[in-house]
């Protein structure tokens, strides 16, 4: 059994290591070496004790052999378990890693989103004042601007990022870097474009600059209706005013926000109060009632429900008919549009 098994390490190894045969050579030697004395009782642990240094040239050959051969020569199985007059102190971890000291928190900057427009503009008119809300309830700073009279600045409409369009203000390049905002990048790309932009004005035709105008009177339209609330869809409770998840006129429900339910209040009234109607109305299936969640069976209407029609209004035979298709279908839980031609 001994021979059948040193055969197979023998060609194992060859296998393994066919670039340096010397090399190889010498490892199943010690691999042999290894396993007699395995079979003898004999520990690696207590063959390294047993070996000590000496002046022997051949002993340092034998050592550098086994201790600096390539990596795939490891099929001895070597104990890597430490001595304990070597075991690492607790106080060398301390001197390497240093003292438990809590990593510094990253100081939380504003984060341009977009370059909506650039004016000239009164100097200071910027920052939180020219916000929509701050313009309509302090003034515009910028109000009765004049640059024949007196001097002004160039001044770029920031969308911010994580906040509505409700929350944009006015500031000039100076403003942005002592503020030090992240995304300055897109500042300088939209400056980029406001000089190609104008000279394609010098250059183009009347028609072409008049279509052009009406183009950005347009988007300015649009970009006005990004400020507008759409409809509430989520309320959560806070200090004083409860918070609203609001949606915008003209955006996708990914640009829904949450935003302070007082200032909602002054400005979107009309969709709190419709938001509040919705959740309290009998009419509308909220999310937990039974029904939504397990249909019941269909039972085929034979005339029309007391709660259809009222003044002697009555469905007509086919009318019943699609009442009944269209209930059948929510039984099965099809989506279906009804169309009466």
């Amino acid at each position: 059994m001994w021979d059948i098994y040193v055969e197979a390490e023998i060609k194992l190894i060859i296998i393994l290591d066919d670039i340096n045969f010397d090399e190889t050579f010498t490892t199943f030697l010690l691999l042999c070496d290894f396993r007699m004395n395995s079979r003898n009782g004999k520990s690696i642990t207590q063959r390294k004790k047993s070996q000590k240094c000496s002046s022997s040239e051949d002993e340092n050959n034998y050592a550098k052999i086994a201790c600096g051969g390539p990596r795939r020569q490891a099929t001895v199985n070597i104990s890597y378990k430490e001595d304990e007059d070597i075991n690492t102190d607790s106080d060398d971890l301390v001197e390497v890693l240093g003292e438990d000291v809590p990593m510094p928190e990253e100081e939380e900057f504003e984060t341009i989103e977009r370059v909506m427009d650039c004016r000239l503009g009164r100097k200071r008119a910027t920052g939180s004042s020219t916000t929509v809300y701050a313009v309509e309830a302090d003034g515009d700073p910028n109000f009765d601007f004049d640059s024949n009279k007196e001097s002004g600045e160039v001044q770029y409409f920031i969308k911010w990022k994580n906040w509505a369009h409700i929350h944009n203000t006015w500031e000039t390049e100076e403003t942005l870097k002592l503020q030090n905002v992240r995304g300055m990048k897109k500042l300088e790309n939209f400056k980029k474009k406001e000089q190609e932009k104008r000279k394609w004005l010098k250059a183009a035709s009347p028609e072409d600059r008049e279509y052009f105008n009406c183009q950005e009177e347009l988007m300015d339209d649009l970009h006005s209706q990004y400020r507008l609330v759409e409809r509430i869809i989520g309320i959560k409770s806070a200090a004083g005013y409860p918070d609203y998840l609001c949606k915008w006129q003209g955006l996708p429900y990914s640009e829904c926000s949450w935003e302070d339910g007082a200032l909602i209040a002054k400005k979107f009234q009309k969709c709190i109060d419709d938001y509040m109607g919705r959740n309290q109305s009998k009419t509308i299936p909220s999310r937990d009632l039974k029904l939504m969640k397990q249909r019941p069976r269909f039972v085929p209407m034979k005339k029309q429900p007391a709660y259809i029609g009222g003044d002697g209004l009555e469905l007509r035979d086919y009318q019943l008919d699609g009442l009944n298709w269209m209930a059948h279908s929510w039984s099965k839980y099809d989506s279906t549009v009804f169309v009466i031609w």
